[in-house]
């Protein structure tokens, strides 16, 4: 059976060729009336958009992890136009992928999406948790300060150790308490970055928890301790052995490494 043959009309302005059925002439935009048109020809591509995120979406809840981290790149090259989908997602806590979500929206820096980054940082499940503090921190806005200052109270040796070092950046009488709290009470590792942090800090008060840190057995925070100190203008006691220096700072810095792996993968 042939195909049916579409009916032509001339256009009665332009008086091109078009289908009977239409009103308005692709080619010069105006309706029967002779009334120009918009016609709107980027809502198929649009949808196409739209239909390929909600793909890429779908895609950080495969077990795959290059799978999840390829869909991951194509989000956030889209940038803003992907943070309302995402960020409604973080509301469904039983999905999966929901903390390469949260990643996602840490690295496209859209302040919209803190509402609900810290929402999953008090409600979601571990591995959520930690994603959406890990976002949180890349906003560097005051009103982030106290979320993350609740979260380092939280037992995660691997999270506390992360706050440490982001928390570095905020000269606040609150971080310096924090992390005179945790330097002594900490793990090895988040007692190091704990130092480190407290000679970012630039505050006078964080010299009575360096002096500390300082006379304390580990060879790691004591020399990180007595580095702060001096970005401080305190003056340390007797340095250690220039080898046990370098020993203690190689062993904390593959473990501060391992930890910002973590966090960015």
């Amino acid at each position: 059976m042939s195909e049916p043959r579409v009916l032509l009309k001339p256009c009665p302005f332009c008086e091109k060729p078009i289908p009977r059925a239409i009103t308005v002439c692709p080619y010069c935009r105006r309706d029967e009336q002779g009334r120009s048109v918009q016609i709107d020809s980027g809502a198929p591509a649009a949808a196409e958009a739209l239909k390929e995120l909600d793909k890429d979406i779908q895609e950080l809840g495969r077990p795959d992890p290059f799978v999840r981290d390829q869909a991951l790149a194509r989000i956030v090259r889209r940038g803003t136009p992907a943070v309302a989908a995402l960020t409604s997602l973080l509301s469904e806590l039983e999905k999966p992928g929901l903390a390469e979500v949260a990643k996602a929206l840490g690295r496209l820096g859209d302040a919209r999406a803190i509402p609900a980054l810290t929402q999953a940082a008090r409600t979601g499940n571990d591995e959520l948790r930690t994603a959406a503090v890990w976002a949180l921190a890349q906003f560097r806005e005051p009103g982030i300060l106290p979320i993350l200052l609740s979260e380092a109270e939280r037992p995660h040796p691997a999270l506390q150790a992360y706050l440490a070092y982001v928390l570095g950046g905020y000269p606040d009488e609150r971080v310096v308490a924090l992390l005179a709290k945790l330097s002594r009470r900490g793990s090895r590792e988040v007692v190091f970055q704990a130092a480190c942090a407290l000679g970012e800090t630039g505050h006078p008060r964080a010299a009575a928890a360096l002096q500390r840190i300082r006379r304390g057995s580990d060879p790691a925070a004591r020399a990180a301790a007595a580095s702060a100190l001096k970005k401080l203008g305190v003056s340390a006691a007797s340095p250690f052995k220039r080898w046990i220096y370098g020993g203690g700072f190689l062993t904390a810095a593959a473990g501060a490494a391992a930890a910002w792996r973590f966090f960015y993968r």
